[in-house]
């Protein structure tokens, strides 16, 4: 029963991190991301707890898969892509004062 649950968790997390991330990108509206980015970090922390005890439960699998050389090829690539856009999500400059500006406005919309 456990197992079902977290297959199940994963995927309606699946569902709602992808809609919500696209919406918030076609959108580009600084006001619907306030408005899902509680509904973004919820499912994002519960697929994060359901992927760990997937992997758990299909680490033979999962093994399996990485032994065969274009699944590991394509896996370190990926690992790669997602390594390098965060080293340029983290350098990229931004001007602080804005920031803790847009914060303060962040932190009053929410306690209204």
């Amino acid at each position: 029963m456990f197992r079902k649950t977290v297959s199940i968790t994963l995927l309606v997390s699946l569902m709602a991190l992808a809609s919500s991330g696209i919406m918030m990108i076609l959108l580009n509206s600084l006001e619907f991301q306030l408005q899902m980015h509680p509904v973004h970090k919820i499912f994002g922390v519960l697929m994060t707890i359901s992927g760990a005890f997937h992997i758990y439960f299909n680490f033979k699998p999962i093994k399996k898969y990485l032994s065969m050389r274009k699944v590991l090829v394509v896996g370190i690539g990926m690992l790669l892509m997602m390594s390098l856009l965060y080293v340029v999500g983290f350098n990229k400059t931004m001007d602080k004062d804005k920031i803790q500006e847009i914060e303060l406005l962040m932190s009053q919309l929410e306690n209204k």
